[in-house]
């Protein structure tokens, strides 16, 4: 099975977090692509979650083989961020245009919005 987990906005919420540890769980089951788009994109930086009262949630248990994380180039570009500044090193990464979003999403048979 494709799931998508789709986060686009709050980066640095309980949603953000609940969206992750949904992604994580799903992972062991299926598939698992995780898009970061609009302000969604800055939950991929290195920012510490137990700062803000959150989970740690790069703690929770994750079958990174089935977890890919789909970021939306321009979004990511035109907020001058850099790759060399994110927490998901260990795991497959795809720098991707809306058509290929778009693509991606089509494909799934469940999708997640938060």
């Amino acid at each position: 099975m494709l799931v998508a987990v789709v986060l686009k906005s709050d980066p640095f919420s309980w949603r953000a977090v609940q969206a992750f540890k949904i992604a994580s769980a799903l992972s062991f089951k299926a598939k698992v692509y995780f898009v970061t788009i609009k302000e969604g994109v800055y939950f991929l930086t290195d920012w510490r979650p137990t700062e803000l009262g959150y989970e740690d949630f790069r703690t929770y248990k994750v079958n990174r083989e089935n977890v890919t994380f789909v970021v939306d180039k321009d979004d990511f570009e035109v907020r001058g961020l850099s790759e060399e500044r994110l927490w998901i090193a260990d795991f497959k990464m795809i720098m991707a245009d809306e058509r290929e979003i778009a693509d991606i999403l089509d494909k799934t048979q469940v999708v997640g919005v938060w």
